[in-house]
């Protein structure tokens, strides 16, 4: 009797298992957790905006010549010793371009993964059914019992424990990094909203070109050091939500369901 129950549970089990299989995204964790990635891909890429933005200022500022008759002939270019700068800058959103990259390969991933976790799990349970209505699981051959271990263990990872762990992980990792994450936004739109003012100069005089151009010199090195470790800030963010938090918490889950497993 208590066979028949266990085979029987196993095969509901099993056909349900195949229709989310089927239909990933009807399985709420799967869509939260795109969800989820959807908003770090939006972040990154906003980010990735206001840094291409400053760095297409400072190489463009770089270039602008500030003529004078009074003093000296010719032509200066007072922006061009900014230029470590704007590599910093240039190098750092190539890192956050390559974070929302990440994200969205993640995120379009998910369903076929777990797609495949629930296929995983689905045969796993009807190896299970088919051994407990055939001879009794303990009793059935040991390659069928590995079988169904491993496909168990994989489909539990794929198809549930890799969509919680993302779901979370980024959102532990929001609420830690919350803080600091609306810092270093507010670093970058001002510094940023500085480099605007600089496309305004090209109707004043040279004189007033040249006192402009010399003040934003002085604001963009002063801020270097805030600019480059408001970016790092945003890079460490996204990598702890969307890799850090996730690969923990996953690994966490597998042993905890490996030790329940076992026990």
């Amino acid at each position: 009797m208590r066979s028949a129950r266990n085979t029987l549970l196993s095969l509901v089990l099993a056909a349900l298992c195949l229709l989310l299989a089927a239909m990933p995204r009807e399985n709420p964790l799967t869509t939260r957790a795109e969800a989820y990635q959807g908003e770090i891909a939006v972040a990154a890429g906003a980010t990735y905006v206001s840094l291409r933005a400053i760095n297409a200022f400072l190489s463009a500022a770089q270039e602008v010549e500030v003529g004078g008759s009074l003093v000296v002939e010719g032509s200066v270019q007072p922006l061009k010793w900014l230029e470590p700068v704007d590599d910093t800058v240039e190098r750092v959103s190539a890192a956050i371009f390559a974070v929302a990259v990440l994200t969205g390969v993640l995120k379009i991933s998910l369903a076929p993964v777990a797609s495949v976790g629930f296929a995983l799990l689905a045969l796993a349970l009807l190896t299970r059914g088919g051994c407990e209505a055939a001879t009794g699981w303990h009793r059935a051959p040991p390659a069928l019992r590995r079988l169904g271990g491993i496909c168990g263990g994989l489909g539990f990872a794929f198809a549930i424990a890799l969509p919680l762990a993302f779901v979370l992980g980024v959102w532990g990792g929001e609420v830690l990094t919350a803080e600091a994450a609306a810092g270093a936004n507010t670093t970058l739109d001002m510094i940023a909203a500085e480099a605007g003012k600089l496309v305004a100069l090209e109707d004043q005089s040279w004189r007033e070109s040249w006192e402009a151009y010399r003040g934003a010199a002085r604001f963009f090195w002063e801020q270097a050091d805030d600019l480059l470790n408001a970016a790092l800030t945003l890079v460490g963010v996204f990598l702890l939500r969307m890799v850090v938090l996730p690969m923990v918490l996953l690994l966490a889950l597998w042993a905890g369901a490996r030790r329940l497993v076992a026990g």
